[in-house]
């Protein structure tokens, strides 16, 4: 799994992992560029991991990307990249904060990252840190609070709000104790 995001993301799968007991579960984040993170680097840099891993013989069973709508002109470019090459996108609108801020509350109304950003300080987030108490139990609730969401209807355009973590969290629950999950 190769994240966008260098605290909040690798945080939470991280901990989520361990919690589900998905041992075989590596979370890279990609350090930034320029002035924001592209996704399209992000695909690079899941390619060039399950490239390495394939030298030493132990292949990922999935390899998954995690990246937030913003305002990312590559995205698209980065969802077909992605497709051609057989991974997988997480793709979260208006970034990935709103698949946290559903393990607390209802939102299917549009949002902004600021307004997302004040709703988490509510819940003890600062600094992009997940909160020590952070309820990762409650990754379901999450997921069908998320499928409430307006589907997506046009490719590579996720509406806003909407996340397809959900679907990697699937992912993890299924890799307990099971294979590799990159």
């Amino acid at each position: 799994m190769v994240t966008e995001g260098t605290r909040t993301e690798p945080q939470y799968f991280e901990k989520l992992a361990a919690l589900l007991n998905a041992k075989a579960v590596q979370v890279v984040k990609v350090k930034p560029v320029g002035i924001g993170r592209d996704p399209a680097s992000v695909v690079k840099e899941a390619e060039r991991r399950r490239r390495q891993e394939r030298k030493g013989g132990d292949p990922f069973d999935e390899v998954w990307c995690v990246v937030d709508v913003d305002q990312h002109e590559t995205l698209p470019r980065a969802c077909k990249e992605a497709r051609d090459l057989g991974i997988e996108m997480a793709i979260s609108s208006p970034c990935f904060e709103i698949w946290l801020l559903w393990h607390f509350e209802d939102r299917t109304r549009w949002i902004d990252a600021g307004e997302l950003k004040k709703l988490l300080g509510k819940q003890g987030f600062a600094d992009k840190n997940v909160p020590e108490n952070f309820p990762y139990g409650e990754h379901g609730l999450a997921a069908g609070r998320a499928a409430a969401c307006e589907p997506i209807v046009r490719p590579h355009v996720p509406p806003n709000p909407s996340s397809s973590v959900a679907s990697l969290v699937a992912s993890l629950v299924r890799a307990r104790g099971g294979g590799r999950t990159g």
